[in-house]
């Protein structure tokens, strides 16, 4: 039988000034990208269901901290045991090189 798992997770705009809020999406509803190196994440919590981690999100908009950014809380669906990246992934300088060379 598969489990599947909620991983909470909160985007925080380091580039922010003091008592600004970032936006995450544009007038239209399109999202706005930001550079990650300006990011910081931080994970929330591991819950059994959507409805637990969406109500932690609720909780937790209003803290200092995370009301800067009260849209970057995203919630990931898991299943238990699944391979993630089985024959590995590429970064930076690996991307269009082959494994000979």
């Amino acid at each position: 039988m598969n489990q599947t798992v909620y991983l909470l997770v909160h985007r925080h705009h380091i580039s922010l000034e003091p008592d600004s809020v970032a936006a995450d999406f544009l007038e239209d509803g399109e999202p706005l990208f930001w550079d990650d190196s300006e990011d910081d994440f931080k994970i929330l919590g591991l819950y059994s269901t959507r409805r637990l981690a969406e109500e932690r999100v609720e909780r937790a908009r209003s803290l200092p901290g995370f009301r800067r950014s009260p849209d970057g809380f995203f919630v990931h669906e898991y299943t238990l045991d699944d391979t993630r990246w089985p024959d590995g992934f590429q970064v930076g300088e690996d991307i269009g090189t082959s494994e000979n060379g």
